[in-house]
């Protein structure tokens, strides 16, 4: 963008350092560069779900008239497809595994009850054995005990009743055969054994009170107490293990999902592969969007064997009978004092020949983040000409012009501290005298002035 100062007649210079001032035209015009821009360009992007290497393989040449429908890129497809057969098998192996994990949860799940319900049972019985002992068995078992004992000194008591009977009556016939010295031997004899036994049968209940006893009353408790452990641990840890296979199903069944979703995801990028025209147009490498044709390093980048970055504009198309407007990207300072609606003049480079003007379209809002303002300009072209898309065309604006201004070299000016400004001024004497004056328009080098001085005046401007 260039300002340009187009005064007609200057100031007259009289000795060095001393301008006359005059009245001659002012007039700031600015140019800048537009590049024909289709209204609604159609933008080739490609945004993968998953798949990232997009080698090309053919491209169509940049600047041909394609036809909807017509492949424009295709892009490598021997790795995709290898991706795509692996994923394809490990999803095969993650649902057999799911199916294995599946049943054995199904299985844990029973075996979990059935291990429940037998320590439950193990714990009631041994408190119903331990029970059973305490109130009924233990008690039966020391009055069999003192049963037996009386039994054998019954039976003692007998033998030697028996033997005192067989004393008197041998002793009333005061003669001993010899058989009856032998039952009277024999009966001592029975006395003997039925003494041992009783002694026998005393040594086995007291053993049976002291340690039988005591030891089997002390392993039902020990039953009951193990039983009981048993069943608490199992009623914790059971359900836990059962808890952490499903967990570990889900986590089966997650990763399966998410492996079945990526290898949906990266079928649909087939579709990537193979990118065809949407629309009827002219085939642009690089984006033509912002007002501007852009490639940059998209130049290296779409030729064979080239590898096309993701998710950003790579390719455009200029659709058919599509308007053309100017677009450009101006300075914030030209889009401050560009008004909407205003007209300009646009050459055509190799075209000057054409009178060709067009209406400014200037959004508001802030600048971009170039730092630049987008505006727009609406040509009528004429129907013999044919304007091609990313054609560039000089546009010039007049955005102030006066015809018999008087100006100032900027460098004449001084201002104050309560910021008025001033210039100095030639008298009569040749004494100079600092003049307040108004200012107005600048360009580069000059100031329009809007009172304070009068034409025919002279001023003395700093080397």
């Amino acid at each position: 963008m260039t300002i340009r100062l187009l005064p007609l007649v200057l100031t007259v210079p009289l000795f060095a350092g001393e301008v006359a001032v005059e009245r001659a035209p002012f007039r700031i015009e600015h140019r800048f560069t537009a590049t024909a821009i289709p209204a609604k360009p159609a933008l080739i992007s490609l945004k993968p779900e998953t798949w990232n290497d997009f080698t090309i393989e053919k491209i169509a040449d940049h600047g041909r008239n394609v036809k909807k429908g017509e492949v424009l890129i295709s892009f490598e497809r021997e790795a995709y497809e290898q991706k795509l057969e692996d994923l394809s098998l490990s999803l095969a192996k993650k649902q057999l595994a799911l199916a294995t994990a599946e049943l054995d949860f199904a299985k844990l799940k029973a075996e979990t009850e059935l291990k429940l319900e037998a320590a439950r049972r193990s714990k009631a019985q041994a408190d119903d054995d331990l029970k059973y002992y305490k109130e009924i068995a233990q008690p039966a078992e020391l009055a069999e005990l003192e049963h037996s004992a009386k039994q054998y000194q019954f039976r003692l008591d007998a033998e030697k009743e028996e033997l005192s009977q067989l004393k008197q009556m041998y002793e009333a016939d005061d003669l001993t055969e010899a058989t009856e010295e032998i039952i009277l031997q024999r009966q001592l004899v029975s006395i003997e054994a039925a003494e041992f036994d009783l002694a026998k049968a005393l040594r086995r209940n007291e053993h049976t009170r002291k340690s039988t006893m005591p030891r089997k009353l002390q392993t039902l408790e020990d039953s009951a107490a193990s039983a009981s452990i048993a069943l608490e641990k199992a009623e914790a840890n059971l359900p836990r293990a059962l808890k952490t296979a499903e967990l570990d199903l889900n986590g089966t069944k997650t990763a399966l999902e998410r492996q079945q979703l990526e290898f949906n995801r990266l079928k649909k990028d087939a579709a990537l592969l193979e990118i065809k025209a949407p629309v009827d147009g002219i085939f642009f490498h690089g984006s033509l969007e912002d007002g501007q044709w852009s490639l940059g390093d998209l130049a290296k980048a779409l030729v064979e064997s080239g590898k096309v970055p993701s998710n950003q504009v790579i390719a455009s198309i200029s659709p058919a009978g599509a308007s053309l407007p100017l677009s450009a990207r101006v300075d914030p300072d030209l889009g401050r004092v560009l008004a909407d609606d205003s007209t300009v003049s646009v050459n055509i480079a190799g075209r000057e020949d054409l009178k060709l003007s067009g209406k400014v379209s200037n959004p508001p809002g802030v600048p971009g983040p170039d730092g630049r303002n987008p505006i727009t300009v609406n040509v009528e072209w004429p129907e013999d000409f044919t304007l091609r898309p990313a054609a560039s065309a000089t546009c010039i604006a007049v955005v102030y012009e006066k015809k018999d201004a008087i100006s100032v070299p900027a460098n004449a000016l001084q201002v104050t501290a309560d910021g008025n400004w001033n210039v100095a001024l030639k008298m009569a004497e040749g004494k100079t005298q600092r003049r307040t004056v108004e200012r107005g328009r600048a360009s580069k080098d000059r100031v329009e002035i809007l009172g304070g001085l009068e034409a025919g005046q002279v001023i003395v401007v700093p080397d």
